[in-house]
Order: structure tokens, then sequence, then C-alpha cells
């Protein structure tokens, strides 16, 4: 059996996605500033509507993080089990006597 992987590019890809996590929860934190500031300005119906908006917004933000962070501790397990197969394969290997 080949096992390949590339140990730099799973860190560096669970890095990405832990920066754009960063950058997720930023403009979540800017929106809900936002949104919390202009809603109680509005007292017509687009502010409800606003708040409709701004509650949509935050659910589908929700679910965004939820895949990151999954996809995050994907690449993370992945690392380690490839480094544990390494690992055993030159065990393997150096137990091997000619």
């Amino acid at each position: 059996m080949l096992i390949k992987g590339n140990f730099g590019q799973l860190d560096d890809l669970a890095s990405q996605i832990m920066a754009t996590v960063g950058k997720v929860e930023s403009e979540m934190d800017s929106w809900r500033s936002t949104s919390g500031a202009t809603s109680a300005d509005w007292l017509d119906r687009a502010g409800g509507e606003f708040s409709e908006i701004s509650a949509a917004w935050q659910q589908v933000s929700s679910a965004q993080q939820a895949m990151l962070d999954a996809l995050r501790g994907g690449v993370q397990t992945a690392n380690t089990e490839l480094q544990q197969a390494l690992s055993s394969a030159m065990a393997r290997v150096g137990s091997t006597t000619i």
C-alpha cells in the first residue's frame, strides 16, 4: 500500500481554514454591531425586515463556522493519522533484517 501525504501542506490548509474562521467571526461582529445600531433607529417596517435579514445572516454564518470547524478538524485528523501511518511503516522497515 502506498500512502502519500504532505504534512506541511496539511498544516498550511488548517491554518488557512482558521484564518477564514477568524475573518468570518470579524465580519459577523461588524454586522451585529451595524444591525443592532441600525435596526433600533428604523421604526418603520424596514427595521423589522432588517432584523429578519440579520437573524438569517446569523444562522447562515453559524452553519458556515460549523462547516469550517469540521473541515479544520478533518484536516488535522488526516495529518495526525498520516504521520502515525508513516511512523508505523518506518518502524516496520527499521525492524526488518536482511
